[in-house]
């Protein structure tokens, strides 16, 4: 039984890797802004800590004898960005994280990434897919970049640490205010089985459970290798249009409302505003390249094992989640 620190507990991955962790024997010790918000943290055995991800001290006095890190913690794309405040979360956590694994000499601190700075047209597996040459300014992604090179840096330099590349993630979360955020897929996905999105970006989504995700997060702790990246995403044959998810969902849900695809070439001053600068880039870069097919198996299944659900397994948890809530 190990001790492991994690940031993001009250996010949707960051409360699966919680649960996923006390399931099998561990003790959890996550970092929290307000312990009154991750109650159900609490209620499930994790030792909650009070402070800020950008606050290095915080981080250090939380992390003390913990023997690995997941950090998942994160400030994502949305239509208002402020760049000081993507820094201090995405880059500036990133660190405090790393430095803090490296002062109490932890054996592993994996960090959660994105993929939208890696060149996706590459013809090879995703895990060596090369950094973009140009790759999208938004705050998020600029941010998310930064902390992936410093991450890496340090591996070469020595450290044992490793990211890990989720796609879009939807699923049952821990916090459910928190799982439901304005921001994330679930919302997306909520709102179309209520009829409130008659159209969405379009681009391919890359779905994942976000069970699969803290899964694979906590797989990547136990089995992964300095300095390597995972890609963990949903099955090839899942990865369709976000409106393409949700009419799936709806049809699951026994919805008669299904959503448009947009290009976003249509209107790029409406759709910036109305989607924000991130989803944009990610749908500018989608139909500027040509995407090879994926495997199946690759370096994230044979190092981690990593075998995730389908889309309808994992839009079957979330129905019957949002059901147990009331939302549908």
């Amino acid at each position: 039984m190990s001790t492991i620190f994690v940031t993001g507990g009250t996010g949707l991955t960051g409360g699966n890797v919680c649960q996923q962790l006390i399931e099998r024997g561990d003790d959890v010790r996550a970092l929290v802004r307000n312990p009154e918000e991750a109650a159900a943290l609490a209620a499930l055995g994790v030792e909650l800590i009070q402070g800020d991800i950008a606050d290095a001290d915080d981080v250090l006095r939380a992390a003390k004898g913990c023997e690995g890190a997941i950090h998942t913690a994160a400030l994502l794309g949305g239509s208002s960005q402020d760049i000081a405040d993507f820094e201090a979360v995405n880059v500036v956590g990133t660190r405090n994280v790393l430095d803090a694994a490296q002062a109490h000499g932890m054996r592993r601190a994996v960090a959660l990434s994105t993929g939208t700075f890696f060149d996706l047209a590459y013809d090879g597996p995703r895990e060596e897919a090369p950094l973009l040459d140009d790759p999208p300014d938004d705050p998020y992604t600029v941010t998310k970049l930064a902390a992936f090179r410093e991450t890496h840096a340090r591996a070469e330099a020595g450290e044992d640490v490793l990211t890990c590349h989720p796609g879009a993630i939807y699923g049952p979360g821990i916090v459910a205010r928190r799982a439901l955020h304005p921001t994330s897929f679930n919302a997306i996905l909520l709102a179309s089985m209520r009829g409130r999105i008659p159209a969405f970006l379009s681009f391919p989504v890359t779905w994942v459970a976000g069970s699969d995700v803290a899964a694979g997060s906590i797989a990547a702790l136990d089995r992964g290798v300095a300095g390597e990246r995972y890609w963990l995403t949903g099955r090839p044959e899942d990865e369709i249009s976000t409106a393409a998810g949700c009419n799936r969902a709806c049809e699951l849900a026994g919805v008669e409302h299904r959503v448009a695809d947009l290009d976003h070439r249509d209107d790029i001053e409406g759709y910036t505003a109305a989607f924000g600068p991130t989803l944009m880039a990610i749908s500018e870069a989608a139909a500027n390249r040509v995407q090879p097919e994926r495997p199946a198996a690759n370096l994230t299944h044979e190092r981690l094992g990593y075998d995730p659900m389908s889309l309808d397994d994992g839009l079957g948890l979330l129905l019957t989640w949002l059901r147990d809530l009331g939302k549908i």
